[in-house]
């Protein structure tokens, strides 16, 4: 079996936990191949979190909501935000340039977590 075979969830992730802590996110840009540039379509969000059981590491998960859970000005006033997302996956690809494998992550939807849930998650 080859890494690329396995579907990793957020708990095996994070040490456990099925939260981390959103630090951030951006737009998905819909990409023509065609004539290989961007284009101005939306068609979903990077969310950025850091997994705070497994050694502060950071993960990006592509999620297709067009609106964020959260005001950019909201998340950077809270001390901290944590998520949990609905339908969460994670595997490794090849990249072909490095050969070196590295982690994807996608979800339905990213679900903003408040201090009282988060005991049900841990």
């Amino acid at each position: 079996m080859t890494p690329d075979k396995l579907s990793l969830n957020l708990s095996l992730l994070n040490g456990g936990s099925d939260s981390a802590i959103l630090i951030g996110y951006s737009p998905i840009m819909e990409y023509d191949k065609e004539n290989r540039k961007r284009t101005d379509r939306q068609i979903g969000i990077l969310y950025e979190v850091v997994l705070d059981r497994n050694g502060y590491e950071k993960l990006s998960v592509k999620v297709g909501d067009l609106k964020p859970a959260i005001s950019m000005e909201a998340l950077q006033d809270a001390n901290a935000v944590r998520c949990t997302f609905k339908g969460f996956n994670a595997r490794f690809y090849k990249d072909f340039r490095s050969g070196e494998y590295r982690l994807t992550a996608s979800s339905d939807s990213i679900i903003l977590v408040n201090d009282e849930d988060e005991d049900l998650l841990a």
